[in-house]
């Protein structure tokens, strides 16, 4: 049985479609990585304040570099890719269901940001780390 079957079973086992399991998986991996940096943010900014005495500049910098690093990560825009992925996916099924044609309202990026249901997501992500 290939794998795409098996994930697709998976996903009616768990009441969900393909892209829903997808959307589940990828929000479960981003939230276990945020952890994980909150954890490591806090007791950097400890170590960083209170046991070094690195003054406000220094601090600075240090984050500098570190969000330079974490802008090299390819997981950032490795989750981007599929969260938009799973957006194409999720709209061809609401056009299926509404009976929506693929031409029927347009681009994506011409249409409002009503009819967009989650766009702006992935950009968040790309963003989040510039922030």
């Amino acid at each position: 049985m290939s794998s795409n079957r098996r994930r697709k079973q998976k996903a009616q086992s768990l009441g969900l479609n393909d892209a829903e399991l997808q959307l589940t998986e990828l929000l479960g991996q981003v939230l276990e990585l945020l952890r994980w940096n909150q954890v490591l943010g806090y007791s950097n900014q400890y170590l960083l304040h209170e046991r070094l005495g690195l003054s406000p500049q220094e601090r600075q910098d240090v984050m500098k570099a570190a969000a330079g690093a974490v802008e090299q990560d390819g997981r950032m825009q490795d989750w981007g890719k599929r969260l938009l992925e799973i957006q194409e996916s999720l709209q061809g099924i609401h056009a299926r269901m509404t009976g929506e044609g693929e031409a029927g309202d347009g681009p994506a990026e011409n249409r409002s940001a009503e009819d967009r249901p989650a766009d702006g997501l992935a950009d968040g992500l790309s963003g989040a780390a510039g922030a």
